[in-house]
């Protein structure tokens, strides 16, 4: 588990790291719209991953994680099912005549939610190394795309098209690896299993309101300026988010296929004090770099007095996430998708009320704190009902939320007048 655990961290660096290193390329190569429209293109391909896929991920994490023939034959189900969604979709905005950007969109995500139900499979079988491959290879091919992109002078157009290309030869290849596999098959009743992962869509939706409605808001009510200073603070933070990926990749199929073991061992005690310990010593680097490049590199170009608080507010509210995952777990392992989906429509509507209000009473570190007591929330309430399946469940949570909150305060403290 741990050889998952730092292959399953490595892969989500380079998926989500290499993306900052195409800022630099594209904001030279494309005006200020055309900027705009590709990150609208990346936003919102995102979002319409799990809906095209009709969420078939969690089905086949669910299932395959027990048997693994099972989980092959749902991610076959489910293939042909996204194929068909996308291509319906895409046709459907192309016959409206939308913006060409719009059409992208759909048809990048298809290709993704292709792409994902394939790496999904790959976990539950452990396949780390395998997992860890395909996302090095087609973060390179598009890291050369945007290098090409660059040098040529392409149009946004044609950029999204080989974008679009590059996905959609991963999406086919996996797709025939999967059709010319027919030892695997295995008979089962579809309906429950659907059903399991459509009622967990709102969830992946309200997991994308959670994670970006604060900026959305603090545009809306003060403007970009204060969203480029939280923007800072927040993807400081959000390197915490590697670690979360992580846990939420890696150890849902070792649970289900080892559920005794797991209680047994008190492994949920056990991660979250590694948990706890690594968070805070990362938490300690991130701000000694941050001071480190204030006063010497001047990267970010931005230090004000606002930035550590921020930071660690933020950091807190990742933390509080980190440990939820360990909670959900559970419900998933019980196949409690409505009470995982409630839960976080709850939280998600909650995080937006409350940072309209701390935005418009406290300005900018305002949606930090609605984020934090929207994801405190989050815990608490997942924390409820796991425990009404698991009442002889027992962490030490307040324990390592005090540790956790002494720690990280005494260094926010330390670096604040630095």
């Amino acid at each position: 588990m741990k050889k998952n655990l730092i292959l399953y961290s490595i892969s989500t660096a380079i998926n989500k790291g290499i993306v900052l290193l195409f800022f630099p390329f594209l904001t030279i190569l494309l005006t200020l719209e055309d900027f705009g429209k590709w990150n609208l293109v990346i936003v919102i391909s995102s979002l319409l991953v799990p809906i095209l896929s009709l969420n078939g991920a969690a089905a086949i994490l669910r299932e395959g994680s027990q048997d693994k023939r099972l989980g092959f034959t749902i991610l076959k189900y489910y293939n042909i099912i996204t194929l068909l969604i996308g291509v319906i979709m895409s046709s459907l905005v192309a016959f409206l005549d939308l913006q060409y950007w719009i059409l992208y969109a759909f048809i990048i995500a298809s290709f993704e939610a292709v792409l994902l139900l394939y790496l999904t499979y790959l976990r539950t079988l452990d396949k780390a190394i395998e997992y860890f491959s395909i996302i090095l290879f087609k973060t390179l091919l598009l890291f050369l795309i945007i290098l090409y992109a660059y040098y040529q002078k392409i149009s946004l157009y044609d950029l999204l098209l080989y974008h679009s290309l590059v996905v959609g030869v991963f999406a086919f290849v996996l797709s025939f690896i999967v059709f010319i596999k027919k030892n695997l098959n295995k008979k089962f009743v579809f309906s429950p299993i659907f059903i399991f992962s459509l009622v967990l869509i709102p969830h992946g939706i309200s997991q994308w309101i959670m994670s970006s409605s604060d900026r959305l808001i603090l545009e809306w009510l003060s403007g970009s300026y204060e969203v480029g200073i939280y923007s800072l603070s927040y993807n400081i933070a959000m390197i915490l988010m590697l670690i979360n990926s992580a846990i939420a990749l890696s150890i849902p199929p070792y649970m289900i296929k080892n559920i005794d073991r797991w209680k047994n061992e008190n492994y949920d005690h056990k991660l979250m004090e590694y948990y706890t310990i690594f968070s805070s010593v990362l938490f300690f680097i991130v701000v000694s770099l941050y001071s480190l490049d204030k006063y010497y590199f001047n990267i970010l170009g931005y230090y004000g007095q606002e930035m550590i608080p921020m930071i660690f507010i933020i950091y807190l509210s990742i933390y509080f996430l980190g440990l939820y995952y360990i909670y959900a777990n559970y419900l998933f392992f019980h196949k409690q998708a409505y009470i995982i989906s409630k839960a976080t429509l709850y939280s998600a509507t909650f995080n937006i009320v409350g940072t309209i209000l701390f935005v418009y009473f406290f300005g900018t570190i305002g949606a930090a704190f609605g984020t934090l007591l929207a994801y405190i929330y989050y815990l608490y309430y997942i924390r409820k009902e796991t425990l009404k399946f698991e009442p002889l469940l027992k962490i030490p949570l307040a324990k390592h939320i005090s540790v956790f909150l002494l720690v990280t305060s005494f260094i926010s403290l330390g670096f604040y007048n630095v």
